[in-house]
């Protein structure tokens, strides 16, 4: 489940679109489409396939580690990433929120391929009560965890939403160095 507003709305199931499933015996990678469906093509079943809250957008962290899951393929699959085993609600409505945005720039802008890459998505960095976007040394969005009465900052999509904002702004403005002025850059985002 994820949440596709905000944490004081129920949670939903939602196909992941474009997440990374690597087939182990070849360590070639595939990824599903926008409905969240992956063509294996002729690969064998019974193969062993990692899924990861990685894909061609985003890559989800937590302390340095990108949840994942193992299943061998059968003739369907169901993969389910859930609290009690494999990741947390706030690492999947990150993983969500980033692809979301992601369709959103390209309705916006289709031709711009600055954002085309995984973007590293850190989920319950120390603090709380905030969100960062990071330049350097790579482009990130940084979530805190939860805490001071505050939820964990990637389970609010708009903050993902906010952030990502950050990062098109770094991408697009000033030949890629991104903007000058601090309150049009939050303005911006």
């Amino acid at each position: 489940d994820v949440y596709t507003t905000h944490p004081y709305n129920p949670s939903s199931s939602e196909n992941f679109k474009y997440l990374k499933a690597i087939d182990q015996s070849s360590n070639t990678n595939y990824y599903t489409d926008a409905n969240g469906d992956v063509d294996f093509g002729t690969v064998a079943s019974g193969t062993s396939i990692q899924y990861k809250l990685e894909g061609l957008y985003a890559d989800v962290q937590t302390n340095n580690n990108t949840p994942d899951i193992f299943a061998n393929l059968g003739a369907t699959n169901t993969i389910i990433f859930d609290n009690s085993t494999n990741s947390t609600i706030q690492e999947r409505t990150a993983y969500y929120a980033v692809n979301m945005i992601h369709d959103h720039l390209k309705s916006v802008f289709p031709t711009f391929t600055g954002l085309d890459s995984p973007l590293e998505t850190n989920v319950d960095e120390q603090g709380s009560c905030n969100a960062f976007f990071s330049a350097w040394p790579s482009p990130s969005i940084n979530f805190y965890a939860e805490g001071n009465g505050c939820q964990a900052t990637a389970k609010i999509p708009d903050v993902a939403y906010h952030e990502y904002g950050h990062a098109i702004n770094n991408a697009r403005y000033n030949s890629g160095s991104g903007m000058d002025n601090g309150a049009m850059n939050e303005g911006f985002a």
